[in-house]
């Protein structure tokens, strides 16, 4: 049972990494108005992320878990910081428009894309399948 919970939680965890740092997929879904589905959105990607998979001080129970390695912390480490740290620059979650052209954001979004990139060195291929890269 709990390897099933490992491996769903990865699933997700690595599906949340992607959606952070596609800025094409950030902004064919956020700036959609046809949209009704409230997972496309800034704030459900933050919540689906931070909330969602329990990553709180800087992932202490998943490392103590063995639900991500050290090597795959080291890599996502940095970003995940920034990730923590960002605020939109209206403060309004919901200003797709302004975050998506946020210079800050872009950074934050580049960043996580170059810690995808060197997590597809050290995972394995069902894994990396994941990260639709």
């Amino acid at each position: 049972m709990a390897n099933s919970q490992r491996n769903f939680w990865r699933e997700r965890w690595l599906n949340s990494i992607d959606e952070l740092t596609s800025l094409d997929l950030q902004i064919k879904t956020w700036l959609n108005s046809h949209n009704e589905n409230p997972h496309w959105s800034f704030i459900e990607f933050l919540c689906c992320y931070f909330d969602d998979l329990a990553i709180d001080n800087n992932y202490i129970s998943q490392l103590a878990d063995e639900w991500i390695t050290y090597d795959e912390f080291r890599v996502i480490k940095d970003w995940h910081e920034e990730l923590g740290k960002y605020n939109t620059p209206t403060e309004d979650i919901y200003d797709h428009e302004a975050i998506l052209a946020d210079a800050n954001w872009i950074a934050i979004v580049k960043s996580g894309s170059e810690a995808k990139h060197e997590l597809t060195k050290i995972l394995n291929e069902k894994e990396r399948h994941y990260l639709k890269m």
